[in-house]
């Protein structure tokens, strides 16, 4: 099974070669292409050295770590050294690390194996030609420069892309080296199940495609030499919000964090029509969906347990590490995810409700920890850092995020308000009466309201009008807007 735990360590080497007794570790977390396999790394082989010195770790993006060697196991390396002057003790996983290298010393002035001024020695080769991302550009004072973004609000609302997208870009230009995006999206869980188009939740996650393809597309192509590491804290991810998170492959979980909601794909398209059509569509949304898994590193059968309700989902831990499995659990060291939803084990309204059934899966933060989603569960920003492992020599950029997003959210309330307005003065105009010129004028005014409408929505601020808000306020989509107007025409040409 592909492991749920991948961790991705970075180092800039400008950086480490300022500080005098230790090294600083940047770790890239980007999203790349969709992938459906991942190569097992080869295990790298410890190398004594006559010399007497300073332990050496040197990792596969050709960044480096002095220090102490502790214990080492076929899986992982515990380590202690200095950061800006300060000891610290940690564990790094031996897929990262490329060597071993055990009292080697090297003078101050020393090129490395490692990569060394932005250039990789040949030995070891350019990680730009790996599988792995560069590594994150650290600030010449030794401190990471971290940009702060906070998605809250409807999502696909509030949360949309221009904002988001806009902020990323005020990061790059600020000399961003880290991204941390605090998740924390409503969800009116209560109200989208007492809809009767409840089943199709599970659509919502294309909404989210705009956002994903910022991680997915544009990061790695503005930011093409050195992409910033990404991370991110999650505080809700609930139904078309649930998968975004997963395209980048660093995510810490609040405690009271939750993510799945995503409805019950096995009902979509149930009835209506043909049934093999339907089957057709329902595979192509689980295998989109599954796609966005693939891509941040995790299990897609995580998503298929959050989409389906007679899938059935347990794990059971193996060597240390989750071990996902199809069906129930047979022995008391297992546990289950999803059970298949019928007869007795059918979710009741309270749990709906609540979000804590098992029809489909919704994973708490101890399961995201325990399964490899989450890294770990923080409540703070403060704790973040520390497990983010930047809390020594972290240094907020002051970007424009927050104005950002309030200047879009602002802008979506005043749209919402013109076009609640344009609605209720379309009400007003009836074409009526035997005065063809009153009727006339009538169909006039209707036509400009509508155009006024379609303008909205095709406008700035059109990204973040969902179809449910217009549905709930009654206000017409383009698409019958289109339809409307047509109309009108046809009868101002008939009438006489």
């Amino acid at each position: 099974m592909q492991s749920l735990n991948h961790r991705n360590q970075r180092t800039s080497n400008k950086a480490w070669w300022t500080l005098a007794a230790g090294a600083l570790l940047c770790v890239v977390g980007v999203v790349g292409s969709i992938s459906t396999a991942h190569a097992e790394p080869p295990k790298p082989k410890a190398e004594a050295a006559a010399d007497e010195g300073p332990d050496m770790l040197i990792f596969r993006d050709g960044s480096m770590r002095k220090g102490t060697v502790i214990s080492e196991t076929a899986t992982t390396v515990k380590f202690k050294g200095l950061v800006a002057g300060l000891p610290y003790e940690t564990e790094f996983s031996m897929a990262d690390i490329l060597k071993v290298s055990r009292g080697v010393a090297k003078p101050a002035d020393a090129k490395t194996d490692a990569k060394v001024d932005g250039k990789a020695d040949p030995k070891i080769g350019n990680p730009s030609d790996s599988k792995l991302p560069p590594a994150a550009p650290s600030a010449a004072d030794g401190h990471t420069k971290y940009y702060w973004i906070t998605l809250e609000g409807e999502f696909g609302e509030q949360i949309s892309q221009t904002p988001l997208r806009d902020s990323i870009k005020d990061a790059r230009l600020n000399g961003a080296d880290t991204i941390i995006i605090e998740f924390h999206p409503d969800w009116k869980i209560a109200e989208r199940f007492m809809l009767p188009e409840a089943a199709a939740n599970f659509d919502e996650v294309f909404r989210a495609e705009k956002l994903a393809e910022i991680f997915t597309d544009d990061i790695p192509m503005d930011w093409s030499k050195r992409p910033p590491r990404v991370v991110f804290w999650v505080r809700n991810a609930m139904g078309g919000a649930a998968l975004l998170p997963m395209v980048c492959k660093e995510l810490y979980f609040h405690s009271e964090a939750r993510m799945g909601g995503l409805g019950n794909l096995s009902t979509i398209f149930k009835g209506v029509g043909d049934d093999v059509v339907g089957a057709k569509q329902r595979s192509l949304r689980l295998g989109h969906a599954e796609g966005w898994a693939i891509a941040g590193g995790y299990d897609s059968r995580l998503v298929r347990a959050m989409a389906r309700f007679e899938y059935v989902l347990s794990y059971r831990m193996k060597d240390g590490k989750p071990e996902l499995f199809e069906g129930y659990p047979t022995n008391p060291g297992e546990e289950l995810l999803t059970d298949d939803g019928k007869e007795g084990n059918q979710d009741g309204l309270e749990a709906l409700v609540r979000g804590e059934g098992n029809d489909v899966l919704t994973v708490t933060a101890r399961q995201a920890e325990i399964l490899g989603l989450s890294r770990k569960t923080v409540d703070s920003k403060d704790d973040l850092l520390a497990a983010m492992d930047i809390a020594l020599n972290a240094q907020l950029i002051p970007g424009a995020s927050k104005r950002i997003m309030r200047d879009w959210t602002n802008g979506i309330d005043s749209s919402k308000r013109q076009l609640k307005k344009l609605v209720d003065d379309l009400g007003d105009v009836r074409v009526n009466g035997t005065d063809k010129a009153a009727r006339s004028r009538a169909r006039g005014q209707r036509k400009s309201i509508l155009e006024d409408i379609r303008g909205i929505l095709k406008g700035k601020f059109g990204e973040g009008i969902t179809a449910r808000w217009l549905n709930e306020n009654r206000i017409p989509g383009e698409a019958q807007i289109n339809i409307e107007l047509e109309r009108i025409k046809i009868e101002q040409m008939k009438d006489k």
